[in-house]
């Protein structure tokens, strides 16, 4: 649906958006809490171009300021994880006078065959019923334009009627969000973050359950070019979209790799690897008050994440290690990285510490203790912290 080029926004002044949640609403006695958490989340990316901003039967009523970029204001609402929906709309009285000549206005300035009316009223004491404004509103706007048809199943254009006790809003789009829960600044999880596919999904998924993501990227300085440390960047800053602030811990890992190398046989390499990474990380998310670690893994995908190598590596792990992804395929990941932003950059050229110096045809069924006296053989502690503190720190908002 166009309207002058730009969907919607020449006829939907002044700038208002109604956002609706879905997972909320099913709080209860801390919904409150959740709505509020929700509308600073969307405040603190727009910034001081909020005119109001308020909860209003079941759903939020966003108003901008005129100098606002309305379509910047949608892009944050498209990725703010508790919004369902949302809709540009136009603010009017409640008058069914004034509500029929808005919806008329809206009509004439898009293009479309089909649409029908749907009206909700907020207010039960009105003297009008619902079946009652969408026939006179449709019926004005067929009048307008006789060659328009309603159609109450699967319309062009679906023009929607909120009526509230002394004003209503008429908007001609909806706009699907991210869904789920919004993200609590008070409840961290670290992420393992490589160059790949899976682990940004990881974090996405993460965050759309409530949780702000403190990602935690481990880097080969020997195989590090611009484009790598671009890469990891790039993958941060979309990731920042869908929270209100976004940290990137860049750990060096290039002594302890070659330490492992060294010390360790190329079949159980990666699992040290990831053994050695899951300890580290605990240090950054204990220092960043995180509670929990986060892995792109997915049961059975690769080598290191058969069902035995996924047991052998989580053990020792200095927190509860929290796999959004593990029981989804491959296709499904795709998917949701093409949805969140992160595909493209996830494909671009990359070798992680994880594909260094590691065989053909490793070990699928790893015992830990194996592990463990491979480990004994490293200096964990010292190149441990040595890496932690040269540890780089990036932050967006």
């Amino acid at each position: 649906m166009q309207a002058g080029g730009q969907p919607g926004y020449i006829v939907l002044k002044p700038q208002l958006f109604v956002v609706h949640y879905d997972e909320i609403a099913l709080k209860s006695g801390n919904r409150r809490q959740f709505e509020q958490l929700l509308m600073t989340n969307i405040q603190r990316k727009i910034s001081e171009d909020v005119a109001s901003f308020r909860r209003e039967s079941g759903q939020l009523t966003l108003e901008i300021t005129s100098a606002t970029d309305a379509q910047e204001v949608e892009a944050i609402l498209g990725s703010t994880p508790g919004v369902a929906y949302f809709s540009p709309a136009v603010k009017v009285s409640s008058s069914i006078e004034v509500m029929t000549s808005t919806a008329v206005e809206l009509a004439a300035a898009i293009e479309f065959d089909t649409f029908k009316i749907l009206t909700r009223r907020r207010n039960k004491t009105l003297p009008f019923r619902s079946l009652e404004v969408n026939q006179r509103l449709g019926a004005a706007v067929i009048e307008a334009k006789p060659e328009r048809r309603a159609r109450m199943t699967d319309p062009d254009v679906t023009i929607k009627v909120e009526i509230h006790k002394e004003h209503a809003y008429l908007s001609v789009r909806r706009v699907a969000g991210v869904g789920g829960l919004p993200t609590n600044p008070s409840q961290k999880v670290a992420v393992l973050l490589s160059g790949g596919l899976d682990s940004p999904v990881a974090a996405y998924m993460m965050m759309k359950r409530g949780c702000t993501a403190i990602l935690v990227h481990f880097q080969n300085q020997n195989q590090m070019t611009q484009s790598v440390e671009d890469k990891v960047v790039q993958l941060a800053k979309q990731l920042s979209r869908y929270q209100r602030r976004t940290r990137l811990v860049v750990v060096p890992f290039d002594a302890l790799q070659q330490e492992i190398i060294k010390h360790v046989r190329s079949e159980l390499r990666m699992l040290v690897y990831r053994r050695v990474m899951l300890r580290l990380a605990g240090v950054v998310a204990k220092r960043n008050r995180a509670r929990f670690l986060v892995t792109g893994d997915c049961l059975s995908q690769v080598a290191s994440q058969t069902y035995e190598n996924l047991d052998a590596t989580y053990q020792d792990a200095p927190l509860h290690v929290f796999s959004p992804l593990i029981g989804l395929d491959k296709k499904e990941i795709t998917a949701i990285s093409r949805m969140i932003g992160t595909y493209d950059i996830s494909s671009l050229p990359y070798e992680d510490c994880c594909s260094f110096f590691v065989p053909k045809h490793p070990e699928l069924r790893a015992d830990v203790d194996t592990l463990r006296e491979c480990e004994a053989a490293i200096d964990l502690k010292g190149l441990g912290e040595a890496a932690i503190t040269a540890a780089q720190t990036h932050e967006w908002k």
